[in-house]
């Protein structure tokens, strides 16, 4: 599914959720204010250097054209190198001033972005592509880290210049002053037209890059899939596709923020016309002195780059705006799984798990529920097995119990107490759970079994993969347990992964153990020894085992049977074998299914 639809022709007048991003922005840069305070008092010494330097140079022609002896001259021109020396030595420490807050701010809200995205609950990943989240995480932070630093330098900095060199020029000659100035309210304007096109043109480039981001990462994830179909020429020609659109949309912001620049950059140059035009004529009647003209001239040249910046800087502005509005929506979503006010102090769990009249739906506006008046009591240190037709509700049954899936009050209970109402912490501690879906993180395969542990230890490693019948497999790796397994467990066979997620779950000594269909990859002799195994690992805790077979359930002390959503049968094996419902008629088919295999390899063998 793709993510939440952003408003990408939005412009800067539409406050509500730029306002809401830069208030949270303002909140990162107040945490560092003693970096952007030193940043303020080096700009502000930076700027009287600048304007002091053309007085100074006006100050040494004003002693050559007087005729005063050479060693005034020379006196104010030392002056005049110690203040270009100082002010290059501030506007240094300026910079790395202000780069060094703004790579701080980028550390913290990284930071925070991966802490939110590990507290939000999976029903939010169902909504947003992987894509899109990794392109805001590091191409729209980057942007922000921009605006932050180069922008933020510049948008205190720039003001503040202008303010002093018109300031001074006014006291030189107020009507000459007044006459330069006229052309720079044109500013006001050109910011405005192009801030609209610039903003709603960054928005648009951000969502493409996602886009792109997210069509690379789905051909990169799945290029089994797509080498096993022949694919690969149509998967260059979708991404190409995105790739033509994110161009056309750079093509269009290059061009405003080329204009920009280009039409504010001949602000100056106006401005030098009119003093050379109207100042000349004044120099020759004596009523301005050539150094003062020469003064108004060295103004005019010091502000033609940082009017020329000001357009390349205001497209900084804008996209890193664009860029934490993106960021913002992410940072503003309340996980909607979290520890309540009415939280019981709970420090551990029994195991005993019982569901009153469950009721259970991923989405509001879904007709049929996935679990529809599910009664159930599953005593500590009892096994429960969970089977079912495909989409009958097993996983989501499983899911409830860690708070997966968030559920009303008064449904799920571990050992009397509402799930809702167990810290988080306590609860998902005291839970182990093997998914269907066996993820590896890209480490070494010890690595990976003591994913859950303090640290790897690998006594605890060997112990629980001999459990899981994996440690048989780890002779065969190159490296044993140091192997790497590789990115999503690609250097593991299906059901090595699985066997390995399940050592994983094992090495933690749960109070409850949820096997999600855990042994469906493997074949019915490893899993008959994993069985034997896990009789003992069964000992003591409370088990709830998921599983499309028959067999993988029926030593269980109480086998729950769905469908639909709904509980319709629950006992022990041979009570719903005698039964004769729908688990009896699932134990036939599969058992069929069974003899066909083994026929077909006996014809195989013959052969």
């Amino acid at each position: 599914m793709s993510a939440p639809a952003i408003a990408v022709g939005a412009r800067p007048g539409e406050r509500g959720p730029i306002a809401h991003a830069l208030r949270r922005l303002w909140g990162y840069i107040r945490r560092n204010r003693a970096f952007y305070a030193v940043c303020v008092g080096l700009i502000l010494a930076y700027n009287a250097a600048f304007v002091a330097v053309p007085i100074l140079v006006g100050r040494v022609v004003a002693a050559a054209e007087t005729g005063l002896p050479r060693e005034v001259v020379g006196n104010r021109s030392l002056v005049l190198l110690a203040v270009v020396i100082f002010g290059a030595a501030v506007r240094y420490f300026s910079r790395t001033m202000v780069f060094n807050a703004a790579r701080e701010v980028e550390y913290e809200i990284r930071n925070d972005l991966f802490a939110q995205l590990q507290r939000l609950p999976q029903s939010f990943y169902f909504q947003w592509r992987t894509g899109d989240l990794m392109s805001r995480c590091v191409n729209d932070l980057n942007s922000v880290r921009l605006l932050l630093g180069i922008g933020i330098l510049n948008v205190i900095q720039t003001p503040i210049m202008f303010l002093g060199v018109f300031a001074v020029m006014f006291t030189l000659n107020p009507q000459l002053t007044l006459l330069v100035l006229s052309p720079y309210p044109l500013f006001v304007v050109i910011a405005r037209v192009f801030g609209r096109q610039m903003y709603g043109r960054s928005m648009a480039v951000q969502v493409g890059l996602a886009d792109l981001s997210n069509q690379l990462q789905e051909s990169v994830a799945g290029i089994a899939v797509v080498k096993a179909y022949a694919m690969e020429e149509r998967q260059r020609r979708v991404f190409g596709q995105a790739n033509q659109a994110l161009w056309a949309r750079h093509l269009g912001l290059v061009r405003v923020m080329a204009a920009m620049p280009a039409i504010t950059g001949m602000l100056p140059a106006v401005a030098m016309g009119m003093v050379l035009g109207f100042g000349g004529p004044l120099i020759q009647g004596g009523q301005m002195t050539l150094a003062v003209f020469f003064t108004f001239a060295m103004y005019i040249y010091q502000l033609t780059f940082p009017t020329f910046l000001m357009g390349w800087v205001f497209a900084i502005v804008q996209r890193g705006a664009a860029a934490m509005q993106r960021l913002d929506e992410i940072l503003s979503v309340e996980p909607s799984i979290a520890d309540r006010e009415d939280v019981e102090p709970v420090t551990s769990l029994r195991g005993e798990i019982e569901f009153r009249n469950l009721s259970f739906s991923y989405d509001a506006s879904a007709r049929e529920p996935a679990l529809r008046d599910v009664s159930l009591r599953v005593p500590a240190g009892s096994t429960l097995g969970v089977v079912g037709p495909v989409g009958s509700g097993k996983s989501s049954l499983a899911s409830v119990i860690p708070r997966l899936f968030e559920v009303d009050d008064g449904m799920v209970f571990l050992d009397g107490v509402d799930v809702k109402r167990i810290p988080l912490h306590t609860l998902r501690s005291a839970i182990a759970m093997v998914p269907q879906e066996s993820f590896l993180f890209s480490m070494s395969l010890a690595d990976n079994v003591a994913y859950g542990l303090p640290e790897t230890d690998m006594a605890a490693v060997e112990r629980a993969a001999e459990r899981a019948q994996l440690h048989k497999d780890v002779a065969d790796l190159p490296a044993g347990y140091r192997t790497l397994v590789g990115e999503r467990g690609v250097m593991l066979s299906g059901g090595q992964r699985q066997r390995t997620a399940l050592a994983r779950a094992l090495a933690l000594d749960p109070s409850i153990l949820i096997l999600d269909d855990t042994l469906a990859s493997v074949d019915a002799e490893t899993e008959a020894a994993i069985q034997s195994q896990l009789a003992r690992v069964f000992a003591g805790r409370t088990v709830v085992i998921v599983a499309s077979r028959v067999s993988s359930v029926q030593d269980c002390d109480q086998i729950a049977v769905l469908d639909a959503g709904r509980l319709v049968e629950l006992g022990t094996h041979d009570q719903l074998l005698a039964a004769g419902g729908l688990y009896a008629r699932l134990a036939r088919e599969q058992e069929r299914e069974r003899v066909r295999a083994e026929e077909l390899d006996h014809i195989g063998d013959v052969a």
